[in-house]
């Protein structure tokens, strides 16, 4: 029996312009309600930036965001675990190491520097709602949750091998085709999960998991039903065990409509 449904969402339940199916989505959410079928929003992006996405059942929902560090239902935040500041400061010293372009993420708002150009700006401000150009990172005064940063898609692989190799202390995880994600060892999708089912009573096996990239990798595997989409990074597909279609075919939510509908 499934009692709840999480979905990442870029790659995921957005399409690549970043809209999705709205009358679809409010046929299957009054399913899911009739049903008492959690909905859980997992991503690795704001909270502020995530409730836009549902402006009309925001506190019916539940956020796991950035990757697991901050969990909320609707604007209520339940849970939040920050970077101690020891790690803070070496994903840094990562940053400046690897001269790409990077963004911090904390409570109040996520920070990118000004040296990495208007454009670099513009094409996140899609993915952080507070987003805030600075000189440096030594002037963020937040509780921060993660650090990213934007390497070339041909890279990731070896950078990303390299970098957990180098520093145990950190967990990295691939956040899309080029954005390697730094946060707390072990951090991701399913510690939300799990808190959600320690909170909800409800078990993995009744969890049902959508995702497309490495960072949806742990809640992937957590799920007792877990879908990876046609376009996910081969490590999302194999902790998948299920293949559906493509973001832009609405793939998450037909299949959705599927399951509530057997």
């Amino acid at each position: 029996m499934i009692k709840l449904i999480a979905t990442d969402m870029d790659g995921t339940w957005l399409r690549e312009d970043k809209t999705y199916d709205e009358a679809m989505f409010v046929r299957i959410f009054d399913l899911m309600q009739e049903q008492n079928i959690k909905f859980v929003v997992a991503s690795g992006n704001q909270h502020a930036n995530l409730l836009t996405r549902f402006p009309n059942h925001v506190d019916k929902i539940y956020f796991v965001a950035e990757n697991g560090a901050m969990i909320a239902q609707g604007k209520q935040i339940l849970r939040i675990v920050d970077i101690p500041d020891d790690i803070y400061h070496l994903m840094l010293n990562i940053v400046d190491e690897m001269s790409y372009p990077s963004i911090v993420s904390g409570v109040t708002g996520a920070y990118i520097l000004k040296k990495s150009g208007q454009e670099f700006y513009l094409e996140n401000y899609k993915y952080y709602k507070n987003l805030k150009q600075i000189d440096n990172y030594e002037e963020v005064d937040d509780r921060i949750f993660k650090v990213s940063i934007v390497v070339p898609p041909e890279l990731m692989p070896t950078i990303i091998k390299d970098l957990r190799y180098r520093y145990p202390e950190i967990g990295f995880v691939a956040g899309s085709a080029n954005t390697i994600d730094m946060s707390t060892p072990g951090m991701n999708k399913a510690v939300g999960l799990k808190y959600l089912s320690y909170k909800l009573g409800i078990k993995s096996s009744e969890m049902v998991a959508f995702g497309d990239s490495g960072n949806d990798v742990g809640m992937l595997e957590y799920v007792g039903h877990s879908f990876a989409m046609g376009t996910a990074l081969p490590e999302a597909k194999k902790a998948a065990k299920h293949i559906i279609g493509s973001c832009d075919e609405s793939a998450v939510q037909y299949k959705i409509l599927d399951l509530l509908t057997r």
